[in-house]
């Protein structure tokens, strides 16, 4: 790894956000540190991009996102790079698996177009800044009427990562069963994650993971912590994101990210 990271990539909320959605000074001035040493900067988020756009904005200087876990990656201005959707059939045959083996859980689908198609009891714990305009129907598996990028499952009466361990063995072929980064997994094209959004961005740009630095507090962030040359975990972060992790920030409320960069300069 060179000296200086040519490529930073960003969890948005537990890590950038404070724990009451906001940025702060210290943290963007930090970021836009780096822009001026030339960095590439990218938000890499389970966040889809509509509900990224506020983040970039205020932080400035966002070169790409990885969205969606890595479903989708796209520019800083919104421009589609890459996404990967599952299959008609995985799409349907993935759901039908959940709602066999898991008690109440209700499905909400995150479309290629854009749209969020939820079962009627779908609850979540979003973000506060989240502004999901979901369409609620009876049956969310018959309702989807185009490729499907995510499955999100509200599992009722069963903890998450139990709920993983039920399905993962028995995921229909070319689909996956992960972290969401929320308390509900997701069901996935297989590989699709935030070090394959992130590699993609790296081969655009012509650097090596070796010289990229991550930083991360969650699950769905593990993936990407084995992708880099370093990786950065939240003093908030999950015991086992910690365990991964090259170096330790202090929390996102005490401006971890920032004390990291500002070393870094």
């Amino acid at each position: 790894m060179d000296s200086f990271p040519r490529l930073l990539a960003f969890d948005i909320d537990g890590t950038l956000l404070r724990s009451d959605g906001t940025v702060a000074p210290r943290v963007r001035a930090a970021i836009n540190s780096l822009k001026q040493r030339g960095c590439i900067l990218v938000l890499s988020t389970g966040r889809p991009w509509a509900q990224v756009t506020r983040v970039a904005k205020e932080i400035g200087g966002v070169d790409y996102c990885v969205c969606l876990n890595g479903a989708v990656v796209v520019g800083n201005d919104g421009s589609l790079l890459t996404e990967r959707t599952m299959s008609r059939e995985q799409t349907r045959t993935s759901a039908q698996l959940a709602r066999r083996l898991i008690p109440g859980v209700a499905l909400a689908a995150d479309m290629a177009d854009g749209r969020h198609i939820w079962d009627q009891n779908f609850s979540h714990e979003f973000p506060a800044d989240f502004a999901i305009d979901a369409t609620r129907v009876p049956d969310a598996i018959a309702a989807v009427d185009g490729p499907v990028l995510t499955w999100l499952l509200d599992c009722k009466e069963l903890d998450a990562l139990r709920v993983i361990e039920i399905l993962k063995p028995r995921m229909p072929p070319g689909t996956e069963v992960r972290p969401s980064g929320l308390e509900t997994p997701e069901i996935v094209a297989s590989g699709v994650n935030k070090a394959s959004g992130l590699a993609e961005i790296a081969e655009i740009c012509g650097v090596g993971a070796l010289n990229a630095w991550v930083f991360g507090d969650g699950l769905n962030d593990l993936d990407m912590f084995g992708w880099a040359g370093c990786s950065v975990a939240m003093g908030n972060a999950h015991t086992d994101v910690l365990a991964k992790a090259d170096l330790v920030a202090p929390s996102n409320d005490e401006d971890g990210v920032a004390v990291i960069v500002e070393s870094l300069l």
